[in-house]
């Protein structure tokens, strides 16, 4: 039987999740790859499609891995295929290696059709960010000016995404509809998704973002050589697995909604 002394720091070192710096062939400790996942519905695809979005966050040089993972009618989550689910989609990209290290959602738009309550809009946001955990995360906001309907929805949809990100203190959100409202040459004669120059402006916000994603992943990160008998105090992702490119065939259709 363990003294009371030597169980309580049996169990303190238990406590504690256990990675090991991955290293080189010669046995010298790396830094963990930086891998960044987009994710998001038509909007993120048209951007990339348009301009470029992954070529040119992976020509920062800011990231080993950077994967957009955009389509059109996608929504947040809930009862709805693994394609057109983000979350599910996350789950499918993380079953099959991909380990995000930071993460920009360009989510909601889809939602903000079907759905009109703020708890329904809540719990689609919280089963993201508890699927993504804890890395640093931004989260696009939406603007759908269609209808007054969708008007008022947008509106109620970013409120409740601020005060729900606002319980993960790695997250923030980035203000679209500001920025499109301030500029509405963003926006495509059907008011839901964007003309060239709003892709280019999008894509531009995701470099942006991303550098400030980079940031934040780095101030998070601090190696540590870990000797046979020292509990390291990090953890770090060991594996990334190889870039995914989304869809390059353009959908028979741009619309958001059925």
């Amino acid at each position: 039987m363990l003294r009371p002394a030597m169980a309580g720091l049996l169990a303190a070192v238990l406590a504690v999740s256990v990675v090991v710096m991955p290293t080189d062939a010669a046995g010298n400790a790396r830094a963990p790859k930086k891998t960044l996942l987009v994710l998001g519905d038509s909007l993120t695809w048209g951007a990339n499609y348009f301009a470029k979005t992954q070529s040119r966050l992976t020509a920062t040089g800011q990231y080993d891995v950077v994967v957009v993972d955009g389509w059109w009618s996608r929504r947040i989550g809930g009862l709805v295929s693994t394609t057109y689910s983000g979350t599910n989609t996350y789950k499918k990209l993380v079953a099959g290696g991909l380990r995000p290290t930071a993460v920009i959602v360009g989510l909601g738009t889809n939602d903000v059709y079907f759905l009109s309550k703020r708890r329904e809009y809540a719990t689609l946001i919280r089963e993201l960010m508890d699927t993504i955990g804890e890395v640093p995360v931004v989260w696009v906001n939406v603007h759908r000016v269609e209808s007054p309907s969708t008007v008022n929805r947008s509106r109620l949809f970013n409120d409740t995404l601020e005060r729900v990100i606002a319980e993960y203190p790695l997250a923030s959100t980035f203000d679209w509809a500001g920025l499109a409202k301030k500029n509405p040459t963003v926006m495509a004669w059907d008011k839901i998704h964007h003309s060239p120059t709003g892709y280019e402006v999008r894509t531009k916000v995701y470099l942006e973002l991303a550098a400030t994603l980079a940031q934040r992943a780095s101030d998070m990160t601090t190696t540590t050589t870990v000797a046979p008998t020292t509990v390291p105090t990090t953890v770090a992702p060991t594996t990334v697995p190889p870039t995914t490119v989304p869809p390059t065939t353009v959908p028979p259709t741009t619309t958001l909604a059925p």
